[in-house]
């Protein structure tokens, strides 16, 4: 029965051979059992738990004297707010609403993040009001919204034009109030104008209203340091504004008849002078 006789060291070698498969397949389901939980528990997270349960981290680009607090507090974002219950166009829409803002993004960042982007308003020309008794510069933007207050004269930059005659007196005046529908495209002619050159308007000391039928009215601008006045229609340009000034700076090297209006309302100048003769005053009209 030799042939039948198997050795033990033989087993046993096979045994070992076989076991070692066993225990590397073992470890790899291990492996890939606890990759897939963790895996799951990640994605759990991140879609589920974080957006509703994680406070939201929040990237704001503001201007000064508009800080984080106070965007968010407008946004109506409060602290410990999370993802899921911000809603980004309600928050846009109370961001652009402000007074202070001209323009507002809100992006949400899944799972936890949300970016709010302002852009402020920023001052275009200056209306005189009555506020408490006493007269004070408020500034307005291109859009007509009053932005800011100044306690004097002495504070108006010289690069904003001062415009009288588009408030109205009994009217109260504060941040946020817009001015009336009709002076609209004057104030965005006004901005236009000085995107292209804000310079013009220092030597413009004042832009009045000469109002006439049905809301529509011409404008005399006021030459600083001289009596002359330059008259033109509401839709101003900086050529028009241009050739008024130089038509005033022609006629004051003249002198003689003294100007006392340069009218540009047809796109050719007509100067009203006072002409002295044989002792009388008498008005004179001609054009440029």
């Amino acid at each position: 029965m030799l042939g039948n006789f198997i050795y033990s060291a033989d087993v046993s070698d096979a045994s070992v051979r076989y076991a070692a498969p066993r225990k590397f397949e073992k470890a790899v389901r291990r492996f890939l059992t606890l990759a897939v939980i963790f895996v799951t528990g990640g994605l759990i997270w991140i879609f589920c738990i974080s957006p509703c349960m994680v406070p939201v981290k929040t990237d704001v680009k503001s201007f000064p004297g508009f800080g984080k607090a106070d965007v968010l507090n407008i946004a109506g974002i409060g602290s410990g707010a999370v993802y899921i219950s911000i809603n980004a166009g309600e928050a846009e829409r109370r961001l652009a609403e402000y007074y202070l803002v001209e323009s507002a993004k809100v992006i949400k960042r899944f799972p936890d993040r949300i970016s709010i982007f302002l852009e402020p308003r920023r001052a275009a020309a200056v209306v005189f009001s009555r506020i408490n008794g006493r007269m004070r510069p408020v500034y307005f933007d291109r859009y007509g919204v009053a932005i800011g207050m100044g306690t004097g004269a002495g504070d108006i930059p010289s690069w904003l034009p001062v415009i009288s005659g588009v408030l109205d007196d009994n009217r109260p005046v504060k941040p946020g109030t817009k001015i009336s529908a009709a002076y609209l495209p004057l104030f965005e002619r006004i901005g236009a104008i000085s995107d292209e050159d804000p310079k013009i308007w220092q030597a413009i000391s004042e832009i009045g209203i000469a109002k006439k039928d049905n809301d529509l009215y011409d404008l005399v601008l006021y030459p600083l340091h001289d009596p002359i006045k330059l008259r033109m229609r509401s839709d101003i340009s900086k050529d028009n504004i241009y050739y008024a000034l130089l038509m005033f700076d022609v006629c004051r090297q003249f002198g003689d008849p003294m100007p006392r209006e340069i009218d540009v309302q047809s796109g050719i100048g007509v100067v009203n002078a006072v002409v002295n003769t044989r002792g009388n005053t008498q008005e004179a009209r001609y054009g440029k």
